[in-house]
């Protein structure tokens, strides 16, 4: 029998992931992650995406990304494009160290469809596990997990 040894996934393929969960958990239309280099976080670009393309869910989501970025805070928009046809979107920062390092898109185009306070609380947990577990593991320590049993002996001694 021959093994083969495959390379680790990369971050896209684990951003795509996530990504899919947000939009089942949301159910929405689409979601991506843009990041962008240090010196020009204003052209993100896309590392991953699901549901329908980016330019199709929100044309303008380069002038939301960047509103994002720049102030490292939520933004969102909502617009009717006519009757029954209802675009709402919310990009959220990936902030590590005080920086905005990209931005996590999610957009529905369903009619009736609002993104609201709960939407916001999901993309914003969300962009916390991008950062924590595929940007910026290095600074995590590593979780210490103590016993009960070892927390009682502890107090007892004192």
């Amino acid at each position: 029998m021959n093994w083969e040894i495959s390379p680790g996934a990369s971050l896209a393929d684990l951003a795509t992931i996530e990504l899919r969960r947000i939009t089942d958990v949301l159910q929405v239309d689409h979601a991506s992650l843009f990041l962008g280099d240090a010196d020009d976080l204003e052209h993100a670009r896309a590392v991953a995406e699901t549901g329908l393309s980016v330019d199709e869910a929100l044309p303008e989501y380069s002038t939301l990304l960047t509103r994002a970025v720049r102030t490292a805070c939520a933004a969102k928009v909502e617009r009717s494009d006519g009757p029954g046809t209802t675009c709402a979107a919310l990009a959220a920062p990936l902030v590590h160290d005080d920086r905005a390092l990209g931005a996590l898109l999610v957009v529905t185009r369903r009619a009736n469809r609002r993104l609201g306070a709960i939407d916001s609380e999901v993309v914003r947990e969300a962009t916390q596990t991008l950062v924590e577990r595929f940007l910026a593991p290095a600074d995590r320590g590593e979780p210490r997990f103590v016993s009960e049993r070892a927390v009682r002996a502890l107090h007892r001694r004192r």
